[in-house]
């Protein structure tokens, strides 16, 4: 019996000199990995994207959906939240259509912890104060929320080497606003379709007005602005979204005078205003106001479901 006994202490004194000893011990020990990041045909979910850069700090939440396809040929769009921040819900609106269409789609979420007011998303950053701009505030353009995108999207198609060159995006209302100031202010970016839905307002084409509302302060070029007026960029607009009291939509004495009082009268006024501009700059104009959206107020589920259209057309 004293014998046995001894021979099970000796077992298990070798078992642990084998585990703290051995140069592969973490071979030996049982734990919890990390899952490495990869994009796979017909999988839904989500990874943390860091940019370079100014931004490197961030890590961004990004939530995708892949159809079952080839991912190195499918068309990518990516979706741009509102001001709920909301950005599972808005991949998870746009799944089916991916599925039925063919084209992935990707939700970056620009959280109130890396992003916490409109000067940082709605604005982009352009400056420090989106609402009192200076030259001493404006940004150089790695310090833009705009750059994010682009390397998203390097980093979306370097992940499976795929052989996109560009993609579409959407965005609702704070993400509407973020996008039409992508456009204009990073013409050159690798963006295709743009669909802006119910944007709360707009950086206006028109220099008599300041920013954020208009070009006057801005820092905006005619050179690059006449390269945004050939972008494929779309106003969409639902016919319902004229509640002037609907939450979060700004008002103050610049903004009701200029461009209106709801999201569809501001949306209406900045299309008509851009392309009485392009005119006056002599510059071609490929933007284009969408037939609004019949019995739809501000309801970001049915704007995709219509905006779909206009990414099938190209």
């Amino acid at each position: 019996m004293r014998n046995k006994k001894y021979f099970t202490i000796k077992i298990v004194a070798l078992f642990v000199f084998i585990i703290c000893c051995s140069p592969n011990k973490e071979e030996l020990i049982v734990a919890p990995k990390a899952e490495e990041f990869s994009l796979n045909p017909n999988s839904t979910g989500i990874f943390k994207f860091s940019p370079e850069g100014f931004h490197n700090d961030k890590k961004i939440n990004v939530y995708y959906h892949i159809p079952n396809s080839n991912v190195k040929n499918l068309p990518i769009l990516i979706s741009l939240h509102g001001n709920s921040r909301n950005a599972d819900d808005y991949r998870d609106c746009w799944i089916e259509m991916a599925n039925s269409n063919g084209f992935m789609i990707f939700a970056p979420e620009f959280n109130r912890t890396n992003f916490p007011t409109g000067d940082q998303y709605n604005l982009a950053n352009i400056f420090y104060d989106g609402d009192n701009p200076s030259p001493e505030t404006y940004n150089s353009t790695e310090k833009w929320t705009f750059s994010i995108l682009d390397q998203l999207f390097d980093h979306i198609v370097k992940t499976f080497n795929g052989n996109q060159i560009n993609f579409d995006a959407w965005g609702h209302s704070a993400g509407a606003q973020f996008l039409h100031r992508y456009v204009m202010y990073q013409p050159d970016s690798k963006s295709n379709i743009i669909v802006c839905s119910n944007a709360g307002w707009y950086t206006v084409p028109e220099k008599k007005i300041p920013f954020p509302y208009g070009l006057s302060k801005s820092q905006l070029s005619d050179s690059t602005l006449k390269k945004a007026f050939l972008k494929k960029l779309y106003i969409h607009l639902g016919e319902e979204d004229t509640d002037s009291d609907s939450p979060s939509l700004r008002h103050n004495e610049i903004v009701d005078q200029q461009q209106g009082t709801n999201r569809r009268a501001r949306g209406r006024y900045f299309y008509n205003t851009s392309e009485e501009n392009a005119e006056l700059l002599n510059s071609s104009f490929n933007w284009i106001k969408t037939e609004e959206v019949k019995n739809v107020g501000h309801d970001y589920e049915l704007m995709a479901k219509d905006a779909l259209q206009y990414f099938q057309k190209n």
